[in-house]
């Protein structure tokens, strides 16, 4: 099981539960090496399940294509895709680098991500799943984070589209709608 954003918050906390539930051996990823060797510990320590590392920024093709081949090495058959970026402040022009940020990592290293894992899931003899991160944020609007809520829109609106369009491939997908959820990405925008 491949669990992206695995260093804080929600994929953190997925992967102990794959680990303490299910007894899954999850493939952790995320940006902070020491953050993912205290999860990779603690599932060790609590739950007696090995999980491997990878050091990977979603918005970078080397990483992309690192977690893609990994997953190939090791016939990972589900994923988790919860890394993402946030911004706060009011809409502006001077923040159009933290913007292209939010958007690299939410949209497109998301988008591309998701297609190689597709591809190889096809590839595999067995049924296989996705299951991506969005948030209420991208249901409704959110003044001070409209590009994260844009795209976070555009994770829901991707993932319900495939979901049809893959009926019956094997590969399965979808996404989930958190609501405002006291993390370290929320801690690091000032909304805690």
């Amino acid at each position: 099981m491949l669990v992206t954003g695995a260093s804080t918050g929600l994929g953190r906390a997925s992967a102990l539960r794959l680990a303490a539930s299910y007894q899954a051996k999850p493939l952790i990823v995320g940006r902070r090496l020491d953050n993912l060797r205290e999860l990779q510990a603690e599932i060790g320590k609590r739950f007696s399940v090995l999980c491997e590392i990878i050091v990977a920024d979603q918005r970078e093709i080397v990483s992309r294509e690192k977690i893609a081949a990994r997953d190939i090495e090791l016939e990972v058959n589900a994923a988790f895709l919860a890394a993402g970026l946030t911004n706060v402040g009011s809409f502006d022009a001077d923040r159009a680098y933290a913007y292209s940020e939010v958007f690299e990592t939410n949209v497109l290293g998301f988008t591309d991500l998701l297609g190689r894992l597709v591809a190889i899931f096809r590839q595999q003899p067995f049924e296989s799943s996705i299951i991506a991160v969005s948030s209420l944020a991208g249901e409704t609007s959110v003044p001070f984070q409209a590009v994260y809520g844009a795209s976070k829109a555009y994770v829901s609106t991707l993932m319900r589209a495939l979901s049809v369009e893959f009926a019956g491939t094997g590969v399965s997908v979808g996404s989930f709608a958190p609501g405002g959820i006291d993390t370290g990405m929320a801690a690091l925008s000032d909304l805690t």
